[in-house]
């Protein structure tokens, strides 16, 4: 792929074309999270307390492979603009191998954890039997997540931000 435009593009189209698809994705993200809400708050109660009390396990899974996602990110955005693809590859090639690892050993931790976490929170049978249940689910995918997470990173990296707003 051609990567000069990013550096001959005025300014503030750039921005904008780059910008756009990330905040229309993070729409979307939001309106997922909101109307999962309302459809678990119509279950229970107690069905919307455990995926409360799931989140921020989730939230932090997340936060970690987007980090991974923004250094590898950095990575080959520098070695292409220094016209090293070949390190660029490389770096992407190694971040996508941290990137499944991460997600492993989310998985593995994330569900070794939760039922101390959810009993530190609530001694509600229920909650903890429906939060296990949700959590088991929810982190069964971190490696999907991680992944998918780190070529959203990827795709934006050489500038490629409707892909990324699409995935």
């Amino acid at each position: 792929m051609d990567q000069t435009y990013m550096k001959e593009k005025p300014v503030v189209p750039l921005l904008l074309s780059m910008g756009i698809p990330v905040i229309i994705s993070m729409i979307a993200g939001a309106l997922y999270n909101i109307v999962d809400s309302i459809f678990v708050a119509m279950i229970s109660e107690d069905a919307m307390t455990a995926v409360s009390l799931v989140y921020p396990i989730q939230n932090m899974i997340n936060a970690v492979a987007i980090g991974f996602g923004i250094g590898i990110n950095a990575r080959v955005s520098y070695h292409l603009g220094a016209g090293d693809k070949k390190m660029a590859d490389t770096a992407a090639t190694h971040g996508f191998f941290l990137s499944v690892i991460h997600g492993i050993l989310m998985t593995v931790i994330s569900i070794a954890v939760m039922p101390v976490f959810l009993q530190m929170y609530t001694q509600d049978e229920t909650v903890i039997r429906m939060g296990l249940e949700y959590s088991t689910i929810v982190f069964l995918f971190s490696t999907v997540i991680a992944i998918s997470l780190f070529f959203e990173k990827l795709f934006q990296a050489v500038g490629r931000m409707k892909v990324s707003m699409l995935a």
